[in-house]
């Protein structure tokens, strides 16, 4: 099956995403098929396809939070930003 990810930060700004990001590289994580971050009015959004959201997981607990608690420690009480799911039922051109 294949996921679609929505993340819409509510919190943590685009600044913040590009320091994180940064400590992550840009090595792609096994499972993601795509990913496209931008900025909307000063907070950052994301839409990702992964092949699972086990992949994600995966992903989130080697490198993402990691990444978070270097870059800003006990700053990010928030938690990860609100995120949606749901099955690709149709895909093209990835």
């Amino acid at each position: 099956m294949t996921w679609v990810q929505i993340q819409h930060a509510a919190h943590a700004t685009w600044d913040d995403h590009q320091k994180v990001a940064a400590l992550i590289g840009e090595e792609k994580p096994d499972g993601l098929i795509f990913r496209a971050v931008g900025e909307v009015d000063g907070r950052w959004k994301a839409v990702s396809v992964w092949e699972t959201k086990d992949a994600f997981e995966r992903f989130a607990e080697e490198r993402i939070r990691p990444a978070v608690e270097q870059a800003f420690g006990d700053e990010m009480a928030a938690g990860p930003p609100p995120t949606e799911w749901f099955e690709a039922k149709h895909v093209i051109g990835c």
